[in-house]
């Protein structure tokens, strides 16, 4: 009877597309069973009432043990990134930890703290009600926060104490940006005035700096008191080496200008990133002198609010279209996962991340969003093929392309010179097209190693080359 329940309400992989890890557990499950059925048989003519008990028991055991496993496959099968409770529907549009357990998010006249990775978010009781664009934590204690209306807000106590440091009543001079290198320096801008304001005092008292651009500045960032940057939504970046008193343009490649800039995302003193909303990402190695564009991220017809990055390698990028994007390669190249509409996506390193949205949506991953990122690139292909990997010779990161022109569980792993596998990249049941997958060989010393798949009757090899 149970085996009947199963293939009647789980049927076989080539009839529903699920994890295929779930389906090997079933498949197995479902054979033993059957195994258990025969003992029975061969029992009934033994000894029965000896083994009978035995038998029973084991049947009973591993029905819960299919339980407990397809709760947790069927959990598994959904994304990876997993919405918090935050007991607001306002639209978030910034997010920001100063580690893995202390955030902070703001919006629509709200402002959001956790000390325990979003597992609890506390609204904090504020004296404005304005819309809130962006919020920057210094530290556990000290934390600015600027929005609509010329707001800006700062606390020395976490959140307990809110001193307002400015309050306006024009909606068109707003502050949509600020960075503070310490807790008295700090640059805050936005729209309306073109100006930036820039304190050394913790707010008591700014300087206010003519820019001269033509738009509205999307975000500000210095590297220490003298060099930052900022890009506006003409698409126009500027840069300063006097702590934000004189300005110059920065050449961006042809095809920049009026797209707005959303946003920069520096792991370091050099290297850096920054998005249009044409989805076109351009990476610097010398803070901001030189930008050179690198890639675009699909689906160009939708918008991205914003990018980050936690390391050299990896980042990612979110925006409309309910995607979230995701690099293992400095930006060159970028796989998606269904997402959530995010305004903003900040990682703590490269595996624990938070993605805040509308409506009072925070989402939150401790893997990385996930173990495989895939870009599907097409839909209709003819034959089974494994592609060479690109590049090849590579140094750290590469690309797999492969097609697969019918549904089919597919593996596909990758195995050293002597035959010990690494890691398994894929290993689901997946729906006929064109795909690419990234493998980041970061880990991994200089050598010769070996890309396997295995779809259906299909299978094929390819020999990669990793040179560091």
């Amino acid at each position: 009877m149970l085996i009947l329940f199963i293939n009647k309400f789980y049927p076989s992989p080539e009839k529903n597309i699920h994890r295929n890890s779930f389906f090997s557990f079933l498949e197995s499950f479902k054979h033993y069973l059957k195994m258990v059925q025969n003992e029975l048989k061969q029992e009934r003519q033994k000894s029965y009432h000896a083994n009978m008990k035995n038998l029973v028991f084991k049947t009973f055991f591993l029905t819960f043990v299919f339980i407990v496993a397809h709760s947790l496959m069927i959990e598994d099968c959904r994304s990876q990134w997993v919405q918090q409770y935050t007991g607001t529907t306002a639209n978030l549009y910034c997010i920001k930890f100063i580690n893995k357990n202390t955030g902070w998010s703001c919006g629509e006249g709200m402002l959001l703290k956790t000390t325990n990775s979003g597992a609890n978010w506390n609204i904090v009781a504020l004296p404005v009600n304005k819309p809130l664009q962006r919020v920057f934590p210094l530290d556990s204690n000290v934390v600015y926060v600027v929005g609509m209306f010329e707001t800006i807000i700062k606390t020395t106590n976490g959140g307990i104490n809110w001193q307002v440091i400015r309050d306006g009543v024009v909606p068109q001079n707003s502050y949509l940006c600020c960075h503070f290198i310490n807790k008295n320096t700090g640059w805050i801008s936005g729209g309306g005035e073109q100006k930036i304001l820039k304190t050394t005092n913790g707010g008591v008292s700014f300087d206010s700096i003519v820019t001269n651009t033509y738009g509205f500045i999307e975000d500000i960032y210095f590297r220490d008191s003298l060099t930052g940057l900022y890009c506006d939504n003409n698409g126009a970046v500027r840069k300063t080496t006097n702590g934000g008193y004189n300005w110059f343009s920065i050449n961006i490649p042809v095809g920049a200008y009026y797209y707005f800039f959303r946003n920069f995302s520096f792991i370091n003193n050099q290297t850096g990133w920054i998005v249009n909303d044409v989805r076109k990402v351009y990476k610097t190695t010398d803070f901001g002198s030189n930008w050179d564009s690198i890639s675009n991220i699909p689906n160009g017809s939708y918008g991205i609010h914003n990018i980050f990055f936690s390391s050299v390698n990896t980042g990612w990028a979110v925006g409309e279209g309910y995607l979230i994007f995701k690099s293992t390669n400095s930006g060159y190249n970028w796989f998606s996962q269904p997402g959530n509409g995010g305004h903003s996506i900040f990682f703590a390193n490269d595996s624990v991340g938070w993605e805040v949205a509308n409506l009072g949506k925070i989402f939150h991953t401790t893997n990385s969003g996930g173990l495989v990122w895939i870009s599907s690139i097409s839909e209709s292909v003819e034959y089974f093929s494994l592609n060479q990997n690109y590049p090849n010779p590579f140094n750290a990161s590469t690309n797999i392309s492969y097609d697969i022109p019918k549904d089919v569980f597919v593996t596909i792993k990758i195995y050293e010179i002597s035959g010990r596998e690494i890691k398994t990249l894929v290993n689901e049941y997946i729906r006929a097209g064109r795909y690419i997958i990234g493998f980041n060989a970061s880990g991994l010393s200089s050598g010769i190693y070996f890309c396997k798949i295995i779809a259906g009757n299909y299978i094929e090899t390819k020999r990669m080359v990793l040179i560091k």
